[in-house]
């Protein structure tokens, strides 16, 4: 099926669209050779005609659902880059059941059910596998209720909600990334957010301790992670992700790392996560560190 085809099952679904480079997980650039992409926000629609448009002009495009306008809540379930990833948390215990690799849906029920929620239920939704073999449940959010951005699990069980001017956003069925393809596993009505969850990630709960702020972090050493870095992203609270990318620009600089890849990897981070300005914004701060270090 072709990818013009994805995006308009999503529209029927209810879903709000936009095209996201091919194989990529980032917003489409607006011409080949510029380093601006659209403002995946404001490109997000059910219009019949745009959609069109857009893959007639892109037919390659992944497609980006927005969550906040299709009034979901997505829990992206993900599978660990390391190995015994839980040790030192309350999820330590996991290990000895799962072993030294736990998929985070077995993190997610585990939540589910130490909050007396009915995993049955929390399960019997409308689910996507990722292209690294992860797991998106969707569910449909309380109109009115602002959904926090914080992980319920850092880098294992992580959320995509209305929070932020955008909210969050997330691959839909029919996408293909590096990784893999992104396939529909559970093809049912799409179900209202179990009431437990609600209650756990409304924005004024508090998920997980806060990320220190800008002046607290640790500088990584020469050759730091840029993984790592992007964890700094998208773990900052809202009203410092700004100054969370910047440092994470900047410390990226310091430790070699090209240009294009810390535009890359912390643009999204920061446009996925709805900081203020998007994706556009994110790669502006980051080329800005970049001179500041005067690596440009």
């Amino acid at each position: 099926m072709s990818l013009i085809a994805y995006a308009l099952q999503a529209r029927a679904r209810g879903f709000y669209v936009f095209p996201v480079e091919d194989q990529d997980k980032t917003p489409h650039r607006l011409a080949p050779n510029q380093p601006y992409t659209l403002r995946w926000g404001e490109a997000a629609t059910r219009d019949l005609g745009r959609i069109i448009d857009y893959w007639t002009r892109w037919p390659r495009a992944n497609i980006g659902v927005a969550c906040k306008p299709s009034g979901l809540f997505v829990v992206d379930c993900d599978i660990p880059k390391q190995s015994n990833a839980m040790a030192g948390t309350e999820y330590a215990r996991l290990h000895d059941t799962f072993g030294p690799c736990i998929d985070g849906v077995d993190v997610y029920r585990y939540t589910c059910e130490k909050f007396r929620g009915n995993w049955a239920e929390a399960y019997d939704t409308y689910r996507v596998t990722t292209g690294s073999l992860g797991c998106h449940f969707y569910y449909r959010w309380p109109a009115g209720e602002i959904a926090s951005q914080a992980s319920i699990v850092k880098g294992v069980v992580d959320i995509r909600g209305n929070a932020g001017e955008w909210g969050g956003y997330v691959l839909g069925c029919g996408s293909v990334t590096t990784k893999g393809p992104y396939v529909v596993e559970h093809d049912a009505p799409i179900r209202d957010a179990p009431g437990w969850l609600v209650d756990m990630c409304r924005a004024d709960t508090q998920v997980r301790q806060p990320a220190a702020p800008p002046s607290m972090f640790r500088q990584p050493g020469r050759g730091g992670s840029l993984a790592g870095l992007v964890g700094t992203v998208e773990g900052a609270q809202e009203g410092n992700r700004n100054n969370a990318l910047l440092w994470a620009a900047r410390s990226a600089c310091e430790n070699g790392i090209p240009l294009e890849d810390a535009l890359e990897a912390l643009s999204s981070a920061y446009s996925a996560v709805g900081g203020d300005g998007g994706y556009r914004q994110a790669e502006a701060t980051v080329r800005s560190a970049y001179r500041l270090q005067g690596r440009t």
